[in-house]
């Protein structure tokens, strides 16, 4: 099993990220990369601030920015908060559990407006893989980040 401090030690490296979206018949509808800056705000919280570039289908260039807080809990699970209203606001998402050596997975989805989100977090060697399937009355689609 992956130890807190193994777990933090990898979360602390992180500084790029990779995204690919797909529909729900798997056909590729996104891909983008981007910089995440980590900042340790106490001692089991990371906070990834993640800048993002990409062109859409008409050539046009979008960027973004999203703030991410990632809590190792002392029971082993891991929290995923966004912070798009700020430190004291945040937005839960998902609590993951560990499910075997290296993988994670909610324990329940995140529902926004009907659609439901389930994540998925894999350890693998210096880099993490957190994929998002979402479904619902308005979203049908998968999202693999790899962020090293």
């Amino acid at each position: 099993m992956f130890s807190q401090k193994k777990v933090k030690s990898i979360f602390s490296c992180i500084k790029e990220l990779s995204t690919k979206s797909y529909n729900s018949n798997n056909i590729l509808t996104h891909s983008f990369s981007g910089k995440v800056e980590t900042g340790v705000t106490l001692p089991n919280e990371i906070i990834f601030n993640e800048f993002v570039c990409w062109n859409n289908d008409e050539s046009l260039l979008i960027t973004s920015k999203n703030i991410y807080c990632w809590t190792i809990l002392t029971t082993g699970n891991i929290k995923l908060a966004h912070l798009r209203f700020g430190k004291n606001n945040p937005v839960f998402l998902v609590k993951l559990t560990q499910t075997n050596e290296s993988h994670w997975e909610s324990l329940k989805p995140y529902n926004c407006n009907n659609d439901l989100y389930s994540a998925r977090l894999k350890f693998e060697k210096e880099k993490l893989i957190l994929h998002w399937s979402v479904k619902g009355p308005t979203e049908n689609y998968y999202l693999g980040t790899i962020y090293s």
